[in-house]
C-alpha cells in the first residue's frame, strides 16, 4: 500500500525519518508542476536519488567525473551480466573495486556526495506531493552503497544554512556578476581550484548565475557557492540589475 502526503503537511525530512524507522524498502516519488524526484530506499537507507538536476545513473556520473573511464564502465556492466553463480549478486560498485578500477573508499565517498547533492535539491522544495511505493524496485541503480537518513538530514541542514547565507548576496538566478577590475586585498589569500577558474573565465563582460549554470554544467548551488566565495574575496563584482553598472 502506497504512503502519500504533501510537503505543506509533511516535510521530506519527516518522510525520511518514517521510512528509516520502519526500515522500509521501496521508492519515494516527489512531484510538483515544474519538477520530479525519486529516492530509492533499502531497509531504511538511501542508495539512489534523482531529480531535475541529477538524472544520470551512478555509473554515468562516475564516468563524467573522470573517476572511471567509459571502457571500464562497459566492462564492469558486462561482467555484472555474465557473473558465475559463485559471484552472482555482486553490485556494480563491488565489481569496479574488485577489478581495480577504483578504490572502495573513493567510491563510497563519491556516491555519498552524489546522493547528498541530489537530495539537497529536493530538500529545498517548499511544495509538492510525496508518494512512497513499497513494491517498486530500482535494483538497476543499486551498486551496493547506501547512506543513512540521519547523515542525509544533517548534511541537508548544513547546506540549507549555507544556502540561506548565499541567498543574501545572490538573491536570484538572474543576479549578474563580472570579474573585478581591482581585486580586493582578500583575493591574495585565495588559491582557485579548476572549477573556480573555469567559472571566472566566463565572467568577462558579465554573466548571470543562470547563464553560468548553463555554460559550466554545474548546478545552481555549486555555481552560487563558488560565486559567493569569489564575491566575498573581492575577485568578482555584482552588477546592478537595473543599470548594469557596479
Amino acid at each position: 500500500m502506497a504512503l502519500e502526503g504533501n510537503l505543506k503537511d509533511f516535510s521530506i525530512a519527516d518522510m525520511f525519518r518514517l521510512l528509516a524507522s520502519g526500515r522500509k524498502t521501496g521508492v519515494l516519488h516527489l512531484a510538483r508542476p515544474d519538477g520530479q524526484g525519486k529516492v530509492c530506499f533499502s531497509k531504511g537507507r538511501v542508495f539512489f536519488a534523482t531529480s531535475n538536476w541529477h538524472r544520470e545513473s551512478l555509473g554515468r556520473r562516475l564516468v563524467r567525473a573522470g573517476v572511471i573511464s567509459e571502457k571500464q564502465l562497459r566492462q564492469a556492466l558486462g561482467l555484472q551480466k555474465i557473473q558465475k553463480k559463485e559471484m552472482a549478486g555482486r553490485r556494480l560498485g563491488q565489481i569496479l573495486v574488485d577489478e581495480g578500477y577504483m578504490d572502495g573508499k573513493l567510491l563510497e565517498t563519491f556516491i555519498q556526495d552524489q546522493i547528498n547533492d541530489t537530495l539537497f535539491d529536493l530538500f529545498r522544495w517548499e511544495e509538492g506531493d510525496l508518494r512512497f511505493e513499497p513494491d517498486e524496485s530500482c535494483d538497476e541503480e543499486d551498486i551496493g552503497i547506501s547512506v543513512s537518513v540521519e547523515n542525509i538530514i544533517m548534511e541537508a541542514s548544513r547546506r540549507l544554512e549555507l544556502w540561506g547565507r548565499i541567498r543574501q548576496k545572490i538573491p536570484s538566478m538572474d543576479t549578474e556578476f563580472v570579474m573585478a577590475s581591482t581585486p580586493g586585498d582578500k583575493s591574495m589569500e585565495i588559491h582557485l581550484k579548476p572549477r573556480e577558474w573555469m567559472l571566472l573565465c566566463y565572467l568577462h563582460g558579465g554573466r548571470s548565475v543562470r547563464e553560468l549554470v548553463s555554460l559550466t554544467g554545474y548546478d545552481d548551488f555549486e555555481t552560487s557557492k563558488i560565486l559567493y566565495g569569489m564575491y566575498s574575496a573581492g575577485l568578482v563584482d555584482r552588477l546592478d540589475a537595473e543599470t548594469g553598472v557596479r
